[in-house]
């Protein structure tokens, strides 16, 4: 039995006993359907005995009273990496702060903070609740793909061929394999997306090829087929939106087309170019050249993207829609490639598995996953949280899958960092999907578990810095002891704010925390975790 048969063999195993621990019920709480995780019972798992999942067993839709909460809280079985606070004897010396601090937004609360350096806790407020993370789901994602990748990783995207040359002809198709890398092509990191495709195109040249006798094939079968995560917002329009692209394991830049709209000298019709230039998106303008606004928009479920409007004169707006068929879209980007270099294809562009026996003529390599990474915490960028999560669960169990990833992580998690079962689970790896489980104490134990690894370095460096303009602290902490020290995760979605990492306490003690919040005052939220972070920061002993 190979290693990814094997491991899909336990993630089958962690799958079944994780939704034995919890099934999905919907709750409507003023209007808005939440989905809320109903504990129906478990036994034990590697000693971590479901006591909290218990208690919510009683009464699945309502809140679990105070003293069930306790009781959960304390049941927990400590570990040599975290031990909850609500298991230590006596008070931990910032409880009565934190819990005053806390109190001043209502809503469904969550917080934890351990001293690395000396192995305590400072506070612990429902540690072992479960909560929406929202982005501070992507601190599980780059620590497992630093993890099972690690921070070297390169993804390669390779160019095959499936039959022989003859005089300048090659009797087969062109295939173009991806791995899931978000960087291909990216607009950031390419001055001329189309480079690393005419790189491809000159391999093919070079040795001697003139014309293509049939297709040019795009793989993205290293992921899944499903493109977007489930109970993702609204407002991503089904893998429209720039900000949640689909996700595909053979991505090309950011899996969006670039819609160039130009006045017309003439006026009239709006000049519309597309980048790159491929054939097989559909483009419908109405746009005019004049006065107004242009946009373009496609809806979710849907092929064509439409531009309407108005282009003034005064120059030329590019507009970024997320297509349908990434794959696809990479592929007809391949042959505009091909027929740039003079190289004829006479078959389609179509998407299908590497036929077997197809001969590698080029490989191109990203840049190191440890680059991304500052890209998917410091900005919490989505598209590149989600191809590096699906990378991890593809070198992880063989396959790319929303819907068997999270329970992949979460054994990678039970084993490396001691999480207790149901305390995690992913079901993406932006943090997008309302799906999304944690609990402080989970994210706590991944902290320290990262700390402590070989790609430590890369972690801490990848996460934003209070105060710093690079990333999405830049705005808070200022004129306290966090600026340009606390360096951590921001998350947000409707409903939901939450911050978790590491912070150095006056005098000089590294603290791991989380600070997750559920509920309607997200604004005032973000003040409350601002004051914890600044008590952290200002702590000595």
């Amino acid at each position: 039995m190979g290693k990814n048969e094997l491991e899909s063999q336990n993630v089958r195993k962690c799958e079944s006993r994780f939704f034995r621990t919890f099934s999905f019920s919907h709750l409507l709480i003023g209007g808005v359907t939440a989905v809320v995780l109903a504990s129906v019972g478990v036994g034990e798992l590697g000693g971590q005995r479901a006591a909290e999942s218990k208690a919510k067993a009683a009464a699945p839709t309502a809140k679990a009273s105070p003293q069930a909460r306790a009781a959960a809280r304390a049941d927990t079985a400590p570990t040599d990496t975290v031990t909850p606070a609500a298991a230590i004897p006596g008070q931990p010396p910032l409880q009565a702060q934190a819990q005053q601090i806390v109190r001043k937004v209502g809503g469904e609360w969550g917080v934890m903070a351990w001293s690395i350096d000396r192995g305590d806790a400072l506070f612990a407020i429902n540690p072992n609740d479960v909560l929406i993370p929202a982005s501070n789901n992507k601190v599980f994602s780059s620590i497992w793909a630093l993890a099972v990748l690690g921070p070297d990783y390169r993804f390669p995207t390779d160019v095959l061929i499936t039959g022989p040359i003859e005089n300048g002809v090659l009797r087969g198709d062109v295939v173009i394999r991806g791995s899931g890398d978000p960087a291909f092509g990216y607009p950031d990191f390419e001055d001329d997306p189309l480079q690393p495709l005419r790189t491809m195109a000159l391999r093919l040249k070079e040795r001697g090829v003139q014309s293509v006798e049939g297709s040019v094939i795009g793989d993205p079968f290293v992921f899944d087929t499903m493109l977007i995560g489930r109970k993702w917002p609204g407002d991503t329009g089904g893998g429209s939106a720039w900000y949640a692209p689909g996700v595909s394991g053979l991505p090309y830049y950011r899996n969006t087309i670039g819609i160039q709209a130009k006045p017309n000298p003439g006026g009239g019709a709006a000049l519309i170019e597309l980048i790159p230039a491929v054939n097989v998106i559909p483009v419908v303008s109405q746009a005019r050249t004049g006065g107004g606004r242009a946009w373009a928009a496609r809806t979710a479920g849907e092929d064509t993207i439409y531009v309407n409007g108005g282009v003034s004169g005064r120059g030329s707006y590019i507009y970024r829609v997320g297509v349908s068929q990434p794959a696809l879209l990479t592929t007809d980007a391949l042959r505009a490639a091909l027929t740039e270099a003079g190289i004829q294809v006479r078959g389609a562009s179509k998407v299908a598995r590497t036929p077997a026996g197809a001969k590698l003529v080029h490989r191109h390599l990203s840049i190191p996953l440890s680059y991304m990474m500052r890209k998917l915490n410091q900005e919490s960028d989505n598209f590149f949280a989600e191809h590096v999560w699906k990378a991890a669960a593809a070198k992880a169990i063989g396959e790319g899958s929303f819907d068997r990833g999270g329970a992949a992580s979460a054994l990678h998690f039970m084993r490396s960092a001691g999480v207790p079962l149901g305390q995690l689970y992913q079901f993406d790896g932006s943090g997008l999907s309302a799906f999304n489980r944690a609990s402080p104490n989970a994210m706590v134990r991944s902290l320290i578990y990262a700390h402590r690894a070989p790609f430590s370095g890369a972690f801490h460096g990848s996460l934003a810095m209070a105060g710093d303009p690079k990333g999405t602290l830049r705005n808070l902490f200022r004129g306290t002891p966090a600026s340009g020290n606390l360096h951590a995760k921001t998350g947000y979605i409707n409903d939901v704010r939450t911050l978790s990492g590491y912070v150095r306490a006056k005098n000089g003690e590294l603290i791991a925390f989380s600070f997750l919040y559920n509920g309607r005052g997200t604004s005032a939220a973000r003040g409350v975790q601002t004051e914890l972070g600044t008590l952290l920061a200002d702590f000595a002993r």
